[in-house]
C-alpha cells in the first residue's frame, strides 16, 4: 500500500491508501482515509466517503455510492448503480447486481449473492451463501441464513 493525494472532482485533496494496479474511473471521487486494495477497479463517477475499504481484486461499477466507514472483503463485484450506506460490510466473494440499495450498518457474509434492483433496510444481515434474487425487498432489522433464504 502506498499513501498518496488524490484530487476530487470538486478540486477537493484527499490523503488515500492505494494498492498495486488499482485502476479509477472518470470522475471518481474519494473520502478521507479510504483504504484500495490490490487490483480494485472503480467505474465512473464512483463516490467513496470517509474510511471506506475495499479488499484485493474488487470491482465496483459505474455510479456506485458507498458511504462512510464501508467495508468491503476480497474479490467483491458491485454492479452499475449501487448505493450503499453508512458502516457497511460485505464478506469475500459477495455480488450486488445492478441498482441494488443497502441501508446503514448492513451486514452480508462470504459468498452472498444479490441479484438487480435489491433493497435491504438498515441492519439487515446476511448469513454466509445466501441468494436472492432480482426486486427482493427485505425490511430494517432482518435476518437471513443460507437455509432460510
Amino acid at each position: 500500500m502506498k499513501t498518496m493525494s488524490h484530487t476530487n472532482p470538486d478540486g477537493s485533496i484527499v490523503s488515500v491508501c492505494l494498492g498495486d494496479g488499482v485502476s479509477l474511473g472518470n470522475g471518481v471521487s474519494l473520502g478521507n482515509d479510504v483504504r484500495l486494495g490490490n487490483g480494485a477497479r472503480l467505474g465512473d463517477h464512483v463516490s467513496l466517503g470517509s474510511g471506506v475499504s475495499l479488499g484485493d481484486c474488487v470491482s465496483l461499477g459505474n455510479r456506485v455510492r458507498l458511504g462512510n466507514s464501508v467495508r468491503l472483503g476480497n474479490h467483491v463485484r458491485l454492479g452499475h448503480d449501487v448505493s450503499l450506506g453508512n458502516g457497511v460490510s460485505l464478506g469475500n466473494n459477495v455480488r450486488l447486481g445492478k441498482g441494488v440499495s443497502l441501508g446503514d450498518c448492513v451486514s452480508l457474509g462470504n459468498g452472498v449473492s444479490l441479484g438487480n434492483h435489491v433493497r435491504l433496510g438498515n441492519g439487515v444481515s446476511l448469513g454466509d451463501c445466501v441468494r436472492l434474487g432480482d426486486y427482493a425487498i427485505l425490511g430494517d432489522y432482518s435476518s437471513l441464513d443460507a437455509d432460510e433464504a
